[in-house]
C-alpha cells in the first residue's frame, strides 16, 4: 500500500524587531507574501488555517534575536533552518531594491530550490554558556574604554602620568595617585572622581563575571574536554572555555578542513584557467576564536620547541604575522585532534 506524501510548504522569513515579512511557496507556485506581529505563533495560526495538510519547511537568516525563533518552529513540527546571510543567493536587482519582502521572497525560492543549509544551532545550555563568555569580552571592551577617558582626562588638563604608572597594568598605587592628583577645577575633580567609580563598579563585575567564565570549564559536559585542551601550551582556561562553548560538538565538522574553514585559518583562493593565486585570510571566518588563537599561537612558540623550530624556520621567508598565522593554523590542527581523539596532547611532538 503506496504511503499519501504531504505536500511541501516552503516559507522564507525577515525577522524584525515590531514585524515579520513572510513569503510563501508551494513546490509549484508563489502563494503570499505577508507582514505579521513578531510571534511564531501567528505563523502557526495561519498555516492551521490554510495549510492544515502541508509539511512546513521555513527559514530565517542568524541575526541578534538568536535561536528562540528556530527552536519554537521546530516545536510547532516544522523543519527550520537558520541560515548565513552571506550564503543566500542574490542577484544585482535584488542587491539595489533591497527590501524585507524582496529578502523574505528569496529565502522562500532559494529554500524550494534546496540551495541552503543550515548553520548549527547550539543546546539551550550552550548558548546560555556562550552568551555569559561573550558578556565578560563585552565588560572588558567597558573596561578599557572606561580607562581610556581617564587617561584622556588626564591628556586634557595637561598633566603628565608618572613613568612607574605609565603601563597597561593599573595597580592600586596608581589609582590612589588619581584619586589625589590635583586638577585645574573642581568640576574636572569631579568628572575624574566619576570615571574611577565607574572604574571601579565595572572592574568589581568584571572579575565576579570572570570567575563564573572560569567555573565553566569544570561544568561535568565541558570537564574532560576542558582538561584536554589545557594541555596544549598556550591554550589557558579563558581560550579553553571559549572553544567548547563555540564549537560545543567537535563530531558536527566532517574533518579538520571543514573545521578549518569554520576558524577561519585559510587564505582566500583565486583559480582560473592557468592562474592559481592565494591571497590574505579568508573574510569568513569566527572572528573571537580565530583572534584568540592567533594571540594563543605566540604563547605556544614559546613553549613548545617544535612550534618554536617550525616558527623560526618561517621567519626565512615568511614575515612575523604570516608566520603566526601559519603556526595558530598547526595550534588549531592539534586541538581539533585532542577533541577528536580524546588523547592528551604531548609537547614536542611533530607530526
Amino acid at each position: 500500500m503506496d504511503t499519501e506524501v504531504s505536500p511541501k510548504l516552503f516559507i522564507g522569513i525577515d525577522v524584525h524587531k515590531r514585524q515579520w515579512s513572510v513569503c510563501i511557496f508551494t513546490a509549484n507556485c508563489h502563494h503570499k507574501t505577508f507582514s505579521q506581529a513578531p510571534d511564531p505563533k501567528a505563523l502557526k495560526s495561519y498555516l492551521d488555517k490554510f495549510f492544515p495538510k502541508y509539511q512546513i519547511i521555513c527559514c530565517y537568516e542568524a541575526c541578534k534575536f538568536g535561536f528562540w525563533i528556530y527552536r519554537d518552529l521546530k516545536s510547532f513540527g516544522y523543519e527550520c533552518l537558520v541560515i548565513n546571510p552571506a550564503d543566500l543567493p542574490t542577484t544585482n536587482k535584488e542587491s539595489s531594491e533591497k527590501t524585507d519582502p524582496v529578502d523574505s521572497r528569496k529565502m522562500a525560492k532559494a529554500l524550494r530550490a534546496g540551495l541552503l543549509r543550515g548553520i548549527h544551532v547550539p543546546t539551550l545550555e550552550t548558548e546560555g554558556d556562550r552568551q555569559l563568555f561573550r558578556y565578560r569580552k563585552r565588560l572588558w571592551a567597558d573596561l578599557v574604554r572606561v580607562k581610556n577617558r581617564i587617561k584622556d582626562k588626564l591628556l586634557q588638563n595637561g598633566i603628565e602620568t608618572p613613568p612607574k604608572y605609565d603601563n597597561p597594568y593599573w595597580t592600586k598605587d596608581f589609582l590612589d595617585w588619581l584619586a589625589i592628583v590635583e586638577l585645574p577645577s573642581d568640576s574636572s575633580r569631579l568628572v575624574m572622581d566619576l570615571l574611577l567609580d565607574q572604574f571601579e563598579f565595572t572592574y568589581r563585575h568584571f572579575l565576579k563575571v570572570s570567575i563564573s567564565v572560569r567555573a565553566l570549564q569544570r561544568k561535568a559536559k565541558y570537564k574532560a574536554n576542558s582538561k584536554l585542551l589545557r594541555q596544549i601550551p598556550g591554550i589557558g582556561p579563558l581560550t579553553t572555555v571559549q572553544l567548547l562553548t563555540e564549537i560545543e560538538d567537535i563530531h558536527r565538522f566532517r574533518n579538520f578542513k571543514h573545521f578549518n574553514s569554520y576558524i577561519g585559518l585559510k587564505p582566500m583562493v583565486h583559480s582560473s584557467g592557468e592562474s592559481d593565486r592565494k591571497g590574505y585570510m579568508t573574510y569568513r571566518h569566527h572572528q573571537g576564536l580565530r583572534s584568540s588563537l592567533i594571540e594563543c599561537a605566540w604563547t605556544t612558540v614559546q613553549r613548545d620547541p617544535v612550534m618554536l623550530n617550525r616558527y623560526e624556520e618561517l621567519l626565512q621567508r615568511h614575515t612575523g604575522k604570516r608566520a603566526i598565522v601559519i603556526i595558530a593554523r598547526k595550534l588549531l590542527s592539534r586541538i581539533y585532534h585532542v577533541l577528536k581523539t580524546g588523547e592528551p596532547y604531548q609537547v614536542g611532538y611533530s607530526n
